[in-house]
Parts: structure tokens; C-alpha cells; sequence
């Protein structure tokens, strides 16, 4: 289950093995996703909550840099400038909790002072309910992950056939370059 940051080699991705599957198998496929971003092995049931993490959880954080340029465009600086900078903030937010494997509400009291300006905003954030907002936003993306399961919706697939990639989906398969492999990686029905 990959997102869309997978273009830009950043992406966050889950696989779950299939009952045929080896510990080689895994290994390949995980290697191949690598290349794309985080890539983790999670028990099938997780694939659904991942959706509403990470694969709709882009979309979340696209909302929140949009909205973090606004406020400073409310505040006189030019929007360009403001999308940069909320870029740039996020990226460098994200790359200390890669990096350091802290608790972000450790780094983000690391960021606070008493009295200072970090903790009138996120006083003003949780007033708004940030938290709760973003916590029943995956929580909702991932219900609807799992009601189009129940449904009949089947996840991507992929399988690795010599340099082509094949992708199942409800509406038919595409063959898609990649792979470079004469293994199929997913014989055990990966959900990749």
C-alpha cells in the first residue's frame, strides 16, 4: 500500500506477507519498495489503518502546510515565501523524528518555553481540537478502507515478473516497468 510521497522517493509504505511467501520473498519485495521510501512489514490487519495514516494522511499534512502559509499570509509575508517556509518546516519537523526517535510530544516540549510563543499557538491549536480533528480523520479514512474491503474492493497487488511489474485491480492488471527480477515476489499474495 503505497502513498503518493513514493515520487519523490520519500514515500511510507506497508506490505503484509502472503501464506506463501518466504522470508526471501519478503525480503525482495521489501528492497524493491525501499527504493520508494519507508517500507515495513505489518500483519494484514494494519493495511486499512495505513490508508487512513499514510495514505490519506498526505492529504492531511498538504491541509495543514496550506493552512500554516495562510496564517502567515494573514500576517503580511508573500505566499511563496510562506509555502516554502511550511514546506520546509514540516520537512525538518519530520526528518527529527526519523532521526532522533524521540516521542514528538517530547520534541515538541523541547520547542516550548514558558510564556513563549510555541505555547500560546498550541494552546490556540488545542482549543480548535487539532488533535481529536486529525485522530478521527484516520480514524474515519481507515473505516472507509476496511467498508471497501468488506465490500468486495480489492487492494493493489503487485507481482514481479522479470523487469515488468504486474498491479491486480477490480478493473484488470497493468504490467508497469520495475522490478528486474525473475522472482515473483508476491506468489503468496503480498498485498504491497
Amino acid at each position: 500500500m503505497p502513498n503518493l510521497p513514493c515520487v519523490v522517493q520519500a514515500g511510507a509504505m506497508v506490505f503484509a506477507r502472503g501464506e506463501g511467501a518466504s522470508d526471501e520473498d519478503a525480503a525482495l519485495l521489501q528492497n524493491l519498495l525501499n527504493s520508494c521510501g519507508l517500507c515495513e512489514e505489518v500483519p494484514e490487519s494494519y493495511i486499512n489503518t495505513h490508508t487512513g495514516l499514510s495514505g490519506s494522511g498526505v492529504a492531511y499534512v498538504y491541509l495543514f502546510a496550506e493552512a500554516l502559509a495562510e496564517g502567515a499570509v494573514k500576517m503580511g509575508m508573500p505566499g511563496g515565501l510562506a509555502s516554502r517556509i511550511a514546506a520546509q518546516t514540516l520537512l525538518g519537523a519530520a526528518k527529527m523524528l526519523l532521526e532522533s526517535g524521540e516521542h514528538p510530544a517530547k520534541l515538541r516540549g523541547d520547542v516550548c518555553t514558558p510564556g513563549g510563543t510555541t505555547i500560546h499557538g498550541l494552546h490556540q491549536l488545542e482549543k480548535g481540537a487539532l488533535r481529536a480533528t486529525v485522530m478521527n480523520a484516520v480514524e474515519a479514512a481507515t473505516q472507509r478502507a476496511r467498508d471497501g474491503t468488506a465490500a468486495g474492493f480489492v487492494p493493489l497487488r503487485g507481482r514481479i515478473f522479470g523487469d515488468l511489474v504486474a498491479f491486480r485491480h477490480p478493473r484488470g492488471t497493468e504490467m508497469l516497468p520495475g522490478g528486474g527480477t525473475t522472482l515473483d515476489a508476491c506468489r503468496g499474495g503480498c498485498w504491497c
